[in-house]
């Protein structure tokens, strides 16, 4: 009996423990998604400037994570993940209806600080707007190789779909 008052104790704890992390996370989880929206939004936004709100579109396409189209017809805002050398790798991407990229935005990232995180910089960032699918130009940050092809890697991703959108053509 002296063995297993110890063992009731912990179950009894771990149990409670259990039940107060559950109710943790589904009190939060709302809050959470609508901060994730509400961010998601705002780089659509800055990523396509001009515009005001954005209507979803369906894009079946691997890596892909949402397509918003501008309402006021200034394009496309695609969020776009891929895999960095930290792991998932999250972009923004706005492309107008003439297929050139208006913005980029590095979204999420798990990357090196101060280096695979450099990508989000302005002086990375920049480089893409007004480029075409080609993405002529564009150079990768030294020491962030890994880092800025993923970036690439989305940017060239979310080409593709615009191009499935039937944008593109």
């Amino acid at each position: 009996m002296n063995q297993a008052k110890p063992i009731i104790v912990l179950t009894v704890i771990c149990i409670i423990a259990s039940a107060l992390l559950g109710l943790t996370y589904n009190q939060t989880a709302p809050l959470i998604a609508a901060a994730e929206k509400k961010a998601s939004d705002q780089a659509m936004m800055e990523v396509v400037p001009g515009s005001t709100s954005f209507t979803e579109v369906a894009c079946e396409m691997e890596g892909v994570l949402a397509v918003g189209k501008d309402d006021a017809g200034n394009g496309y805002a695609l969020k776009v993940q891929d895999k960095g050398f930290g792991g998932a790798y999250t972009v923004m991407v706005g492309i107008g209806t003439d297929g050139k990229l208006t913005g980029t935005k590095l979204m999420d990232n798990s990357e090196t600080p101060g280096l695979g995180s450099k990508t989000g910089m302005p002086d990375f960032t920049e480089q893409f707007k007004g480029k075409d699918q080609t993405l002529e130009g564009v150079e990768t940050i030294t020491g962030a190789t890994i880092s800025s092809n993923a970036f690439i890697r989305c940017v060239q991703t979310a080409f593709k779909a615009y191009e499935t959108l039937g944008e593109g053509a």
